[in-house]
């Protein structure tokens, strides 16, 4: 298991430092698809010279991005997604995840059987888009109290098994599966959808600081044969300090889930 963490580039020297394997940045907030290519430059370099790499990119889209409802732009998607997979290429990335909470929450009183054929157009799109450079887009399931769709992993595999493109697959998150009570035979039935993983712990504290079920999680991944990359995900109150004994702490239960 290769195991990163969701930070800015900033933080590249001190996550390198602590063991981390890559790093995990924002689509929005460091590839920047809506800025010009001479602006974004410095941004680039700066991400370039940091010690990790940029394996994974999370917050696809900016929440006045719609993909479901009645203002869907499908021009602008097109242009923001051609120039985010390009980016996110450029800088090495491998996986590009689709949380996204404001932009594919569904209008209230706009029809969800509309809202389910449009997130399927948009996840085709995208998957159109990272075959081209070999990036897989991963859907994430996301708690009630984050967006109104693809609210447990059996909704993300099942959007991506109806986009049944190669490149789209569907994201594990420990905290959301916990926040939805969603039982861990959930990964079970998903199976070789999964191709990528973000943990943090109770209250989205770091990985060691609280009561979420490890062991049985980690198990899981390893009984349908998942040994991709796990980013954490959470709040750090000083991450300096906080994300080596996190790092420890999740190697020490993916390794106890091997016995």
């Amino acid at each position: 298991m290769r195991f990163g963490c969701c930070a800015g580039p900033e933080m590249g020297d001190v996550l390198a430092q602590a063991g981390y394997d890559y790093i995990e940045l924002s689509v929005s907030r460091h590839l920047q698809p809506e800025v010009g290519d001479e602006e974004w430059a410095p941004l680039c370099q700066g991400i370039d010279s940091q010690p990790l790499p940029s394996e994974a990119f999370n917050t696809f889209l900016p929440s006045d991005l719609k993909v479901t409802g009645p203002t869907v732009d499908e021009e602008r998607i097109g242009r923001y997604l051609n120039v985010a997979f390009e980016r996110a290429a450029k800088l090495g990335g491998q996986v590009i995840v689709f949380g996204s909470g404001g932009a594919r929450t569904i209008p209230q009183g706009f029809p969800r059987e509309r809202a389910w054929q449009q997130l399927l157009d948009f996840v085709r799109k995208a998957g159109k888009e990272a075959a081209r450079v070999g990036i897989t887009v991963c859907i994430e399931p996301l708690n009630r109290s984050e967006s109104n769709v693809l609210n447990d992993l059996r909704e993300a595999v099942r959007l991506a098994q109806e986009a049944d493109h190669s490149q789209v697959k569907a994201l594990a998150d420990l905290y959301h599966m916990v926040r939805e009570g969603e039982p861990m035979e959930h990964l079970a039935e998903a199976g070789g959808w999964i191709s990528h993983v973000h943990v943090a712990d109770t209250d989205r504290r770091p990985p060691g600081r609280g009561t979420y079920p490890y062991p049985a999680f980690f198990s899981a991944l390893q009984q349908i044969g998942y040994n991709g990359r796990c980013s954490v995900e959470c709040r750090w109150e000083d991450l300096s300090t906080e994300c080596g004994p996190a790092l420890e702490f999740l190697r020490r239960m993916w390794d106890r889930a091997t016995l």
